[in-house]
């Protein structure tokens, strides 16, 4: 009984601590394509298309208010550059302009 038991259990352990192996960890991928060099007020910032973007009617492009520093890129990397990201729109006076929040980055090699 005891060794039915222990069986049970090693069991158990294993189902449990199974995850999968093709969770999705970002939401969206995109291509950063350079900063935004426009003169307005509220230029400015990094350029990005995001491929899957579920939004109704998407502008040709989002605006990320951070430099690549801030993201956590080599500021030598070269655009356009494929990334993957976790993204929300901006709740701020800029998200009437496109502008989105980046919570989680990596570029795509």
């Amino acid at each position: 009984m005891k060794t039915l038991m222990f069986i049970f259990c090693i069991s158990l352990l294993v189902v449990i601590g199974c995850k999968k192996a093709n969770e999705n960890l970002y939401q969206s991928e995109g291509v950063i394509t350079g900063y935004d060099y426009r003169m307005c007020a509220i230029c400015g910032g990094l350029e990005i298309n995001i491929k899957n973007d579920t939004s109704k009617n998407p502008p040709p492009f989002y605006e990320i208010n951070s430099s690549l520093a801030q993201l956590g890129i080599s500021e030598n990397t070269k655009f356009p550059m494929n990334v993957s990201l976790n993204w929300k729109h901006d709740t701020g006076v800029l998200g009437s302009y496109h502008y989105i929040t980046v919570s989680k980055i990596m570029v795509i090699k």
